[in-house]
């Protein structure tokens, strides 16, 4: 048997892709899933049928179904049982439906929890996008790249997975790094630096520094890139905007930083990844 047949026979790659939802959405199908799903809140919020009622589901919100298991997705509502639609519409995730003895394996090699907060990680989400695009090549399109990039994304998640436990055994500050978590994300096109962050904290530079990173596994101002880097990659693919003005709008003080910026984060450049992303 051929490498690649025995990669496929262990793993089968369904369907993968993103959602991006500015109305209220319902499957209206509460039903046991014939495959795993893996799902990462990135935007917005929903409504999840887990354990027996609703959950909320949050950006960082991972959720892992098993073959077998209950699903129901709720988006708009502010409680899908009464059906009380919100006022804005906003909701964002990353989907993957696989089945398969490498993802059995994967699952009972240790216990997983059907919600877990994790970080929004750059690296894990570009593995997500690399599968969506290799799937999504109609003429040319190689099973085994597919393959191996979700056994890596397999190992990316694990490691994500992990850093989350270790963030849960210091829980007493993750709040006061949400806090900051959040003060970047609202900032973070403006020139803030790290004495800003602290200040909002009330906290020193070097002990926000510190706590930023034992919970969330990286510096204040790398998670501020990352989350420029996240913009700019919405507006490239949904606006019209030049790319000059998405890095200023953005927060980057020249295009050449943001070009450099983007591809080391991406792969790709500006203009490469409006090529490839952009709707017709």
């Amino acid at each position: 048997m051929s490498v690649s047949q025995t990669t496929a026979n262990n793993l089968e790659v369904l369907l993968v892709d993103y959602a991006k939802h500015y109305r209220p959405y319902d499957n209206r199908e509460r039903s046991r899933l014939p495959y795993y799903l893996i799902r990462l809140q990135t935007e917005g919020s929903a409504h999840v049928w887990m354990n027996d009622h609703f959950e909320s589901v949050e950006p960082g919100d991972l959720l892992l179904y098993k073959e077998g298991d209950i699903y129901e997705l709720k988006i708009g509502f502010q409680h899908p049982i009464s059906n009380q639609v919100l006022p804005k519409i906003n909701s964002m995730d990353y989907f993957l439906m696989v089945r398969g003895s490498y993802v059995e394996e994967w699952w009972n090699s240790r216990e997983r929890s059907p919600k877990t907060r994790i970080r929004l990680d750059e690296r894990l989400i570009t593995l997500w996008r690399q599968m969506i695009q290799e799937k999504r090549r109609f003429h040319d399109s190689m099973e085994e790249i597919v393959q191996y990039l979700t056994r890596s994304f397999f190992l990316m998640l694990d490691r994500l997975l992990e850093e989350s436990n270790r963030s849960s055994a210091k829980s007493k500050y993750v709040p006061i790094c949400n806090h900051m978590k959040d003060y970047i994300e609202q900032h973070a096109a403006e020139s803030i630096t790290l004495q800003d962050v602290a200040d909002h904290a009330k906290l020193s530079v070097s002990r926000a520094g510190h706590l930023f990173k034992e919970v969330f596994g990286q510096t204040i101002m790398d998670y501020a890139i990352e989350v420029r880097i996240s913009t700019a990659r919405e507006r490239i693919e949904y606006s019209k905007m030049t790319l000059e003005q998405i890095a200023e709008l953005c927060g980057f003080q020249s295009y050449t930083y943001f070009h450099r910026t983007f591809k080391t984060r991406t792969g790709l450049s500006p203009s490469e990844y409006r090529e490839l992303n952009t709707r017709k």
